[in-house]
């Protein structure tokens, strides 16, 4: 039975884990918990991502933590206050578009509530904040600082993933008369755009490598290819090619092609058919030039 490694989020989350353990211990934090649960969720597969979602973690505590302290200094553990604050919380995380951050706001909010036993509303709705800050500056640093992910390379990777299965099924049914397996055509352009989605992100938090132009540039190129490529699905057999697309088949997969598929241009169908047909090849002679 094959065992897999352990990954490097695994090592940078336990690492996290123990830095906020020390540091609530070195400062004498009372509420360590939270500490740890912050770094815990910001520690994402990217740097931006830990970005995002501390980000919404912030943003959610202070929320819970206003309200809460808010309420509690009129009534803590109010039933009816509890009901009131949550729907407020939801309403106005709603309202501000910080739909990532509404359970943990509620949670705060709930926590401040219930769970104040005497103590001031203030000091810990300010200690909720502050270890929560501080979980999530942790996470960020050592996700940033200890073996960043590399999506550059998942990048190339997707990239050339996606160029050979554009080329195998354009190959497959121009040379070989193959079903079309679309699909997973667009499955690759989508994971492409993903990656591209998340290195973009990164390089805008540290500049290192290229702004993924030329990527970019490329996924539009695969997009129009499929879109051809669907229209072409729709005729039911290889029409008349043109002698253009006919040699510029040829030359590109260094097949032949049938006679029997090759004829006069002679009907309005076999017009459209050698439209995309030419926009698929003038599309793939892009590829292969970059």
């Amino acid at each position: 039975m094959h065992i897999k490694p352990i990954g490097m989020r695994n090592i940078k989350t336990a690492i996290s884990v123990m830095i906020c353990m020390s540091l609530s211990y070195v400062f004498n934090r009372e509420y360590i918990f939270y500490a740890v649960i912050a770094s815990i969720i910001a520690m994402q597969s990217s740097v931006s991502d830990s970005f995002k979602t501390g980000k919404n973690r912030m943003l959610g505590t202070v929320m819970g933590a206003v309200f809460g302290m808010i309420f509690a200094f009129i009534s803590p553990g109010n039933i009816i206050f509890c009901g009131i604050g949550v729907i407020l919380i939801i309403y106005i995380c709603d309202y501000l578009g910080w739909k990532k951050s509404v359970v943990i706001s509620c949670i705060v909010f709930l926590g401040i509530m219930i769970n104040l036993n005497g103590r001031s509303p203030v000091i810990y709705s300010m200690n909720r904040i502050i270890d929560t800050f501080m979980g999530i500056g942790v996470a960020v640093i050592i996700n940033y600082f200890i073996s960043p992910p590399k999506h550059g390379n998942k990048l190339h990777r997707e990239y050339i993933l996606t160029l050979d299965r554009v080329f195998i099924i354009v190959e497959d049914r121009f040379c070989f008369n193959n079903f079309l397996d679309l699909k997973s055509m667009d499955t690759e352009i989508k994971k492409l755009e993903e990656a591209l989605k998340l290195y973009v992100s990164e390089f805008r938090i540290n500049k290192i490598g290229y702004s993924g132009e030329k990527i970019k540039i490329m996924l539009d190129v695969f997009k129009e290819i499929y879109m051809h490529m669907k229209i072409i699905d729709s005729f039911e057999n290889i029409y008349a090619l043109n002698n253009e697309n006919k040699q510029k088949l040829e030359k590109l997969f260094k097949c032949t092609l049938e006679q029997k598929n090759i004829s006069k241009v002679s009907n309005e169908i076999d017009i459209v058919f050698n439209y995309h047909a030419h926009k698929i090849l003038e599309n793939l002679y892009i590829l292969k030039s970059n």
